[in-house]
């Protein structure tokens, strides 16, 4: 398992944890790898490279305010949905077992960010 591997895990399992924990997925992109942002507690943080923003630094309350905009919420949930269709399908069709267990660690984060979704709604 590669250093790289570990750091995915790692940085998807804490974009989950951070939504099971009150999180709120933004549509604004990160300004910094135009990523998926998470905002919590006035703190808003990229599932993909970790750049934290404090509120200091946030948008304006204009953009805030978009944060669970009902279109955008489907959007990503279909989204989800089709790379969960991908992965479960490909189940199975890798012969080395550590990828394969990194495919099944992702479905169930997708899961649980969907669950996390449906609470929105």
């Amino acid at each position: 398992m590669s250093i790289a591997d570990d750091q995915y895990r790692k940085k998807l399992k804490n974009a989950a944890d951070f939504l099971l924990s009150g999180g709120t997925l933004l549509s604004e992109p990160c300004n910094k790898c135009s990523g998926i942002q998470i905002r919590k507690n006035n703190e808003t943080k990229c599932i993909i490279c970790g750049n934290t923003t404090l509120p200091e630094n946030n948008n304006t309350t204009k953009e805030v305010e978009k944060i669970v905009d009902s279109d955008y919420v489907a959007q990503l949930s279909e989204k989800i949905i089709k790379r969960l269709n991908h992965l479960i399908n490909s189940i199975g069709s890798d012969k080395n077992l550590v990828e394969e267990e990194q495919r099944l660690r992702v479905i169930d984060n997708y899961i649980k960010i969907l669950e996390k979704i449906k609470l929105l709604e």
